[in-house]
């Protein structure tokens, strides 16, 4: 079974004479596999209008949905269904061929190696850009789970969890923001968790978020609410720059830093200040 991959540019010029490598396609008959570099496209932002960026992020992304929407980043969006019949060699000779203005796609070349998630990783490496697979890492998703077993369930009925909000409710906020709880006793009362040893980008992309979401509330309130962030120290050896962040973080006076090992003190601060939820809950209906 012929395999193939095509490289998907960036181009800079017209005459595709100055192109930039962003994204990678990897098929065969059945397995079908894209992925672009968030990273490398950030790095690029810069060079590009901001009209120009959103419609290439769009763009990107609803590619890599078409193909899987589900898609598992670890498992690099492999997808067997119908709707990829397209993703084949002819289509992208045409594809080739064929410029928006926005993407160029180079000619489908074939390769003697079968599709798989290593074989993947190597070209996108070699073409693209260094491979991060850009999900939670474990770590996270333990840090998220303390948190969930340590605070949400004494705190359920004081507060709404994992809520999302967007300007119609602050409406400083430019994109929507999830929060992992929020109330109000007066003032607006949220609550965040996030690992500072994940990579650099992301983290400063989520305090960024969260403190963007405080000063919108903020302006709206016209009272500075409270707002906790839950973290925990990351390695300074492993991870200089983030501990660089968390020690700046920790001893900001923006937000309340709380360690994973003492979010008790969250939970008194709500009971003791009487917070309620900050939107209406449904009645459940028997």
């Amino acid at each position: 079974m012929k395999s193939f991959f095509s490289i998907l540019y960036l181009p800079l010029r017209a005459d595709l004479q100055e192109k930039i490598s962003v994204g990678l396609f990897m098929f065969n008959e059945h397995v079908k596999i894209f992925k672009f570099s968030e990273e490398k496209l950030h790095l690029l932002k810069g060079f590009l209008s901001s009209q120009r960026y959103g419609h290439l992020k769009s763009y990107l992304t609803n590619l890599k949905n078409d193909i899987d929407p589900g898609a598992n980043e670890s498992e690099l969006g492999l997808n067997f269904e119908n709707k990829t019949d397209w993703i084949n060699e002819s289509y992208f000779s045409y594809l080739n061929r064929y410029s928006n203005n926005l993407v160029y796609f180079s000619e489908p070349k074939s390769i003697d190696l079968k599709v798989s998630n290593d074989t993947f990783k190597l070209l996108f490496e070699q073409f693209i850009f260094q491979y991060s697979e850009e999900i939670l890492d474990a770590k996270e998703k333990d840090i998220l789970d303390e948190v969930k077993t340590r605070l949400y369930s004494k705190i359920e009925n004081n507060v709404n969890l994992n809520v999302t909000v967007r300007s119609k409710d602050f409406n400083e906020l430019v994109t929507p923001v999830a929060v992992n709880f929020l109330g109000k006793n007066g003032v607006v009362v949220s609550g965040q968790t996030i690992d500072f040893s994940k990579r650099l980008y992301n983290l400063e992309h989520d305090l960024t978020s969260y403190i963007s979401f405080t000063k919108a509330v903020d302006f709206k309130e016209k009272n500075k609410g409270k707002y906790f962030l839950v973290g925990e120290e990351p390695s300074k050896k492993d991870h200089p720059k983030n501990h660089r962040t968390w020690k700046h973080v920790s001893e900001s006076h923006l937000v309340e830093y709380v360690d994973i090992g003492e979010t008790e003190k969250i939970e008194e601060y709500i009971f003791s200040n009487q917070v309620t939820p900050f939107f209406e809950k449904e009645i459940p209906t028997e």
